[in-house]
């Protein structure tokens, strides 16, 4: 939000930077309407600052992180040609950014590139400093216990370990010129019951944690998303597609920064 200092540090690099991969962005969650204005701001009007330095200094690539929130609480299975459909204020940013992104692209030719990610977990994320929900699926990991999240046992989405959308974020800025203007779902392209990812930890540390999920859905959305597009055109393929493993791999790190149970 500080558009002089995004300027003055891309300005120090004039004339070198290839590509801007916009990742800012304050997550979706039931917090997210209790301050609209600054959430919003951060995620759309802080997009526009950092698209509108690439347009002054030139800069000719842009990849936006967008969501599957874009669909909203469509059936899973959406393809990249599944109509937008805001259902919260956050995927609200997400479809206005994405439309003002390819403006952007379009106006004053910036090859711009759309990545609708899903409900990333992994490394880099302390389960105790997420949402409710993660607490109550990843906590574990931790070593957090007895949470109880008020919704989300009836459903399943499609949890995509980091280091899948990391890899589908990279081949997606390296991809030829075909991707540019055009939109990508990276995720994992499987669903997996919210209630069985607690069964899964409790598996994998050997004892119960005493996490409880309420009935219902959490977020209001559909999963898993369609992929194929991504597979096709940027060589994609998730690696962790049974979530046992991407936990596994999670709780790895953990351990690796002292913080696992």
């Amino acid at each position: 939000m500080d558009t002089h200092s995004v300027f003055e540090r891309m300005r120090a690099y004039e004339g070198q930077i290839e590509a801007v991969i916009f990742g800012v962005a304050v997550i979706a969650g039931p917090t997210f309407k209790l301050r609209p204005i600054r959430n919003i701001n951060i995620n759309t009007v802080g997009m526009l600052n950092v698209i509108d330095a690439c347009r002054i200094l030139g800069v000719p690539k842009f990849v936006n992180l967008s969501s599957g929130a874009v669909y909203g609480d469509q059936p899973g299975g959406q393809t990249e040609q599944t109509p937008f459909k805001a259902t919260d204020l956050y995927g609200a940013t997400k479809v206005a950014n994405e439309a003002l992104a390819q403006q952007y692209g379009n106006a004053y030719g910036i090859d711009v590139r759309q990545a609708r990610l899903y409900f990333v977990y992994g490394p880099g994320k302390l389960p105790s400093q997420m949402h409710v929900l993660y607490q109550a699926m990843f906590g574990p990991l931790q070593g957090l216990r007895n949470i109880a999240a008020p919704a989300g046992g009836g459903q399943g989405l499609d949890w995509t370990h980091v280091r899948d959308t990391a890899q589908g974020v990279v081949r997606l800025l390296d991809a030829p010129a075909e991707a540019a203007g055009e939109a990508f779902n990276i995720s994992c392209g499987v669903s997996t019951p919210h209630r069985e990812i607690v069964s899964h930890v409790s598996d994998l540390l050997g004892r119960d944690s005493g996490m409880t999920l309420g009935d219902g859905n959490f977020f209001e959305r559909g999963a898993p998303l369609a992929i194929n597009k991504a597979r096709r055109v940027l060589g994609f393929e998730p690696r962790f597609t049974d979530i046992r493993e991407g936990l596994r791999d999670y709780h790895d790190w953990l351990k690796s920064v002292g913080k696992a149970a």
